[in-house]
């Protein structure tokens, strides 16, 4: 649900997007990456066992998708089975708030933000 401001615009909605424990590593080591891979990755804050990335921008919730779609598609280490579902909840929960579009074989491109009821 997109809020309504002054002069017609619109400000897109405030997403959270929940990265399970069990990818603590991977997350934690984009995080840490020197140069920033993306700036989505300076919000990755914990909370309790999850990292949760709070965002309003389509963008940041694309890389998100697209991290989790590219390990899915070409894992950089392990992938097993909790791992792999892990992976699917994050791309699951990315296109709960965006329209995202497959590119090529392991990549997502944000097209959009989803209608809300």
């Amino acid at each position: 649900m997109a809020i309504k401001a002054r002069q017609g615009s619109f400000l897109p909605p405030l997403v959270s997007l929940c990265i399970p424990p069990v990818l603590r590593e991977e997350a934690q080591a984009l995080a840490s990456q020197g140069p920033m891979v993306h700036p989505v990755w300076k919000k990755l804050e914990q909370r309790g066992r999850h990292f949760v990335v709070r965002t309003r921008e389509l963008g940041d919730i694309e890389e998100v998708a697209d991290w989790a779609r590219s390990w899915l598609v070409e894992p950089e280490g392990v992938l097993d089975k909790s791992r792999r579902q892990a992976f699917q909840n994050v791309v699951e929960r990315a296109k709960r708030h965006v329209v995202l579009a497959p590119v090529g074989h392991g990549h997502f491109l944000a097209m959009g933000w989803r209608e809300r009821p």
